[in-house]
């Protein structure tokens, strides 16, 4: 039996709640008698609706990227501001890596105040043994510009196609395809340790907002690495 899906006989109704998960409702038909009479074969709309019942789970986890517990699910191979190619190897450190995923370095001011908020508590994340990598839609000038003139002190992947965000799931949905902003994510920030094992992971719901830092490395501290 898959978790959170119960298949009941006479079932007509999947129901999804968001403290109970998926659940059924039950009827019994009119043809049926408590005298032991057979039951009549269910109906094909009883079979979609459990088929969409056990797709359900997989779908959200799908739409909402990987989640801690998983192994993070992409190698991140790509050209830094000074044009170097990283990988997640290469930008791994001792204990881990924290990645943040932006819009623009150029063109999104919440995006900008993030990555100069992360440049200053670069040295709080060494000090627990991650290092610090951003990712953004930016082509590497945009990107070198900006890591220039604020001095910002670790490597800015490039990656204008967005197609690590694609990859990953984490697509600002309100874009749609043929728009200009179309594969910029969502917020989000990874805690990734040595294994490749998601620990921690941060999405806002509006790019308007990020996560507080200082949050962020008291859950780091707390996990032990």
């Amino acid at each position: 039996m898959l978790p959170g899906v119960a298949l009941v006989p006479f079932c007509n109704k999947i129901t999804v709640s968001p403290e109970e998960g998926i659940g059924t409702e039950t009827f019994r038909p009119a043809s049926f008698q408590e005298n032991g009479m057979k039951s009549p074969r269910p109906p094909l709309r009883w079979f979609a609706l459990v088929l969409a019942a056990v797709a359900l789970p997989w779908a959200v986890s799908a739409a909402e990227g990987p989640l801690p517990g998983a192994m993070f699910p992409h190698n991140l191979e790509a050209p830094d501001q000074s044009g170097k190619p990283q990988t997640l190897t290469t930008l791994m450190g001792e204990k881990g890596l924290a990645v943040v995923f932006v819009r623009s370095a150029d063109w999104c001011p919440f995006c900008k105040g993030q990555l100069v908020d992360v440049n200053r508590h670069l040295t709080a994340f060494r000090a627990l043994g991650l290092n610090v990598a951003s990712v953004s839609v930016d082509e590497i000038p945009l990107v070198a510009a900006f890591a220039k003139e604020q001095g910002i002190g670790y490597p800015m992947l490039s990656d204008p196609k967005g197609a690590i965000n694609l990859s990953l799931g984490i697509r600002d949905e309100q874009y749609p395809l043929g728009t200009k902003a179309y594969g910029v994510p969502r917020p989000t920030l990874f805690v990734i340790d040595r294994r490749g094992t998601i620990r921690l992971r941060y999405t806002e719901p509006t790019y308007k907002t990020r996560p507080n830092l200082d949050g962020v490395l008291r859950d780091v501290q707390a996990l032990g690495l």
